[in-house]
């Protein structure tokens, strides 16, 4: 999971959303709340301009996302779907509440999350809310990645590629981490943990070869290190500026990657204790701030 980057609607897309909004709360029992929300979600696009809405919300949350349309539970699958963090079944005032939208893959949103809602009460108490049932308490147990973030909760341990909870969390912290992760099977999908160790080795093979790049005395040696595709060598350039070249396209490279979590483990945890990946930041320290 990795914490969204914030975009504003513009005025026709939420003035749409706070009308269908209006509708649901207009009712006035859970259930009928419930319903209304349901079939007004599932007729949102069936005129010409909700489609239209629905298409530009779905272009702005995949904006929103890491690199494009990276499921942002997973991290990995492409996302199609919008999701509701707070389910509609259970939270119908949040049906067509912008900040209540994501994008994830069709596995993480009707695979695993479906509408599996806990909650927490003020004495950090968690409670099952059964379907149909209107939540007595409105914290979640769940990670919201619109206003919190996930490496707060989680952190990815490289050695078993699945997710730990970190130390010192409140109890509400607490267990919204442990539902988060269990509710999306994070350490449950082997295909999942095989892709964040592929993508690790793949930072590492970039960036080591970074540092060498960075470590060079001449312009051939740096051609040497090169892979046969790279372009960043423009022999009017100086050896500087071609190592400058370097790493404004790594940068992009490593902030544009999936599994952020990865890169985030590797900077708070590996940078530190492995001696290999120490190297590289003893070199290049600014990957800190990456």
């Amino acid at each position: 999971m990795y914490k969204l980057n914030e975009k504003t609607l513009e005025n026709a897309q939420q003035s749409k959303l706070d009308s269908l909004q209006q509708k649901v709360n207009h009712e006035t029992s859970f259930s009928a709340k419930v319903s209304k929300a349901q079939a007004l979600w599932d007729s949102k696009s069936s005129s010409q301009e909700g489609k239209k809405v629905f298409e530009k919300i779905t272009q702005t949350l995949s904006e929103m996302c890491l690199s494009v349309k990276t499921c942002n539970y997973c991290e990995q699958n492409e996302a199609n779907d919008i999701e509701h963090i707070f389910p509609k079944s259970f939270f119908p005032e949040k049906t067509f509440i912008w900040e209540n939208y994501l994008l994830a893959c069709k596995q993480c949103n009707s695979g695993y999350k479906l509408d599996k809602c806990f909650v927490i009460d003020d004495k950090d108490n968690i409670f099952f809310v059964k379907r149909g049932t209107e939540p007595a308490y409105k914290t979640m147990a769940f990670i919201d990645p619109r206003t919190e973030d996930p490496n707060d909760f989680l952190l990815l341990n490289t050695q078993t590629w699945t997710f730990e909870i970190k130390d010192n969390l409140s109890k509400t912290n607490q267990h919204k981490a442990e539902k988060t992760r269990e509710i999306l099977q994070l350490n449950d999908r082997d295909y999942l943990k095989e892709g964040r160790k592929s993508t690790a080795n793949r930072l590492y093979n970039l960036l080591e070869r970074l540092a060498r790049i960075n470590e060079a005395q001449s312009i051939q040696e740096i051609e040497n290190i090169l892979a046969p595709d790279d372009d960043i060598i423009d022999t009017s350039l100086s050896i500087q500026e071609i190592k400058e070249k370097a790493l404004i396209q790594m940068q992009k490279v490593v902030q544009s990657t999936s599994h952020p979590s990865v890169w985030y483990a590797i900077k708070s945890v590996s940078s530190k204790v492995n001696p290999k990946w120490k190297r590289i930041f003893d070199v290049l320290p600014m990957l800190n701030n990456w």
